[in-house]
This record gives C-alpha cells, sequence and structure tokens, in this order.
C-alpha cells in the first residue's frame, strides 16, 4: 500500500530513525518560508506582482523545489489573497519546529536557525495565522507591524 501512495520508500534505520529523517527534510523547508518572507520584504516595495515574483524566485539559484510546485499559491497569498485549505498549518509547523529543537537538545547542539523561526512562526500563530496553511507566513513577515 505505501509503494502506491508514495513517490519513494527508503528504509533509513531502526524504530525512530524515519521520524528523525522527516524531521531533517522538514527543517530546510520551514525555515525557507521565513526567509522566503524576509526576502519579499526586501522587494516588496517595487510593486512587481508577488506571483510573477515567486516565478522569478523559483527558476533562480535561491528557488527550492517547493516554489516550483508552490510559488504561485505563495504569490497570490503574497498578494493579499487567502491561502485556501491548508496542507500543512503554523501550529503543526511549530510543532514540529520544537521537536527539531528537543531532539537536537536531546543529542548534545542546539538548532539556532530553527530556534528563531519558531519564535516568527510563534508571533504569526498568535496573530491569528496558527490554522492557516504553511505558505501564509511568507506573507505574514512583510506585512506584520514594524516590518
Amino acid at each position: 500500500m505505501l509503494e502506491q501512495l508514495c513517490r519513494r520508500l527508503d528504509h533509513v534505520g531502526p524504530v525512530g530513525a524515519g521520524a528523525s529523517v522527516k524531521l531533517a527534510i522538514n527543517l530546510p523547508l520551514l525555515v525557507y518560508y521565513q526567509a522566503l518572507g524576509e526576502a519579499y520584504a526586501l522587494c516588496r516595495n517595487i510593486g512587481y506582482d508577488p506571483v510573477a515574483l515567486m516565478d522569478i524566485f523559483a527558476d533562480s539559484s535561491g528557488g527550492p523545489n517547493i516554489l516550483k510546485m508552490r510559488g504561485a499559491a505563495i504569490g497570490k497569498v503574497l498578494g493579499g489573497e487567502e491561502p485556501g485549505p491548508a496542507t500543512f498549518d503554523v501550529d503543526s509547523i511549530r510543532k514540529d519546529l520544537r521537536t527539531m529543537i528537543e531532539e537536537a537538545k536531546s543529542r548534545g547542539f542546539d538548532l539556532p536557525v530553527v530556534a528563531s523561526a519558531l519564535a516568527v512562526y510563534d508571533e504569526a500563530s498568535s496573530a491569528g495565522l496558527g490554522s492557516k496553511d504553511s505558505s501564509a507566513l511568507a506573507a505574514y513577515w512583510p506585512t506584520r507591524t514594524g516590518a
């Protein structure tokens, strides 16, 4: 059944190893959403269409695969549209980020970039975005008070 549901199946180790790999895969993506919001904040003043801007980002060296798949949707959110139904909401992301920090701490190191991203996701959740799709975070940062 998993072979029908998943694009790829890999056995990565003993029980718990899969969860560690899942967190590791999500880490750059979740931090990227915050970085994308900051990047957009740097150029939102130019008035360029956010969907077109995400297309430029997606086609650049700074564009990860997620922009190829979701760039247009993120651009719409940046342009003020609602993100639509959540596929991975801000509060679920916060849970994953906290788990990443706890996992690292249990192994004797810290994750300062993750901790900084978590602070922003916490702020966004407090501002009412907790149940919103993760794409809403990229739009949150450049429009928040003080940005």
